[in-house]
């Protein structure tokens, strides 16, 4: 339900989330999975570390968690908190 309709994962967009795979960076500087899942950073962090995310994948609705590297280059979400 948070998926973008017109992306390779078919997904409704109820929320207007619109939600792109975007992947994730490896230690490399590479990035990994674009078109398969899609990683989001939380708004707060566990430790210097690591901060809490969310993920999405291709073959399912299910929107995981995991604590991950903060190099792990995942997408980010900006809110405008003055919008209309």
């Amino acid at each position: 339900q948070l998926k973008a309709t017109e992306s390779l994962w078919n997904g409704t967009d109820d929320y207007d989330f619109s939600a792109l795979p975007g992947g994730n960076r490896g230690t490399s500087g590479t990035f990994w999975n674009v078109d398969a899942l899609g990683f989001w950073w939380s708004a707060t962090e566990t430790n210097a570390t690591y901060t809490p995310s969310r993920y999405m994948s291709s073959t399912n609705s299910i929107v995981y968690r995991i604590n991950l590297d903060k190099w792990s280059g995942f997408s980010l979400r900006c809110i405008n908190d003055n919008a209309p």
